[in-house]
């Protein structure tokens, strides 16, 4: 069996004995279809992605990986929103958004490398990101990311300031005439 086929057999057993996992750990028997729906998506996600990895010519089919990276990304809001509350909408959207953008990623990493496509996709990830952050900042979380970010500053500071040692050619050519 080749590599890349090794691989795609490999995890798809490991995300099916994950959800069964889950499903177990999560005690979804008692809930039934009410709680496991969002996994008929990701089923079909990988649905999709087997499709995808497994034809020839994948660069003339970015609805295929486009498709099965967004609904597969976006079972994730769907499942916290079951087992949460649909009131948590408000709150869980940016991950919808957030499905667009890495599905257009994929686009970019496994069809043509188009800047566009790749430009589309950090504007989206980042606005998704962004709007979590802002909603993260008025809950009890947004001290911590305040201090989170300080820190992070900081540290890009602290990394820009410090000198690399200088290059000295002179120095390589004595020691390179030495060796010789």
């Amino acid at each position: 069996m080749e590599k890349k086929k090794k691989h795609l057999l490999f995890g798809i057993v490991i995300i099916l004995i994950s959800i069964g996992v889950l499903y177990f750990n999560l005690s979804l028997f008692e809930g039934g279809f009410k709680n496991m729906w969002p996994a008929l998506l990701l089923l079909v996600g990988l649905i999709l992605y087997i499709y995808y990895f497994s034809t020839k010519k994948k660069k003339n089919k970015p609805g295929v990986i486009f498709l099965a990276t967004f609904i597969a990304f976006s079972s994730v809001p769907l499942f916290i929103l079951t087992f949460t509350s649909f009131e948590n909408i408000s709150i869980i959207w940016p991950g919808f958004l957030l499905s667009v953008g890495l599905g257009i990623i994929t686009v970019y990493v496994y069809g043509q490398k188009k800047k566009i496509t790749l430009f589309l996709s950090q504007i989206t990830i980042a606005a998704s990101l962004l709007i979590w952050i802002i909603f993260a900042m008025r809950s009890k979380f947004g001290l911590v990311i305040g201090v989170v970010l300080l820190l992070t500053g900081a540290a890009f500071l602290a990394r820009g300031l410090i000198r690399e040692p200088e290059y000295d050619s002179e120095i390589e050519t004595e020691i390179d005439a030495e060796d010789e």
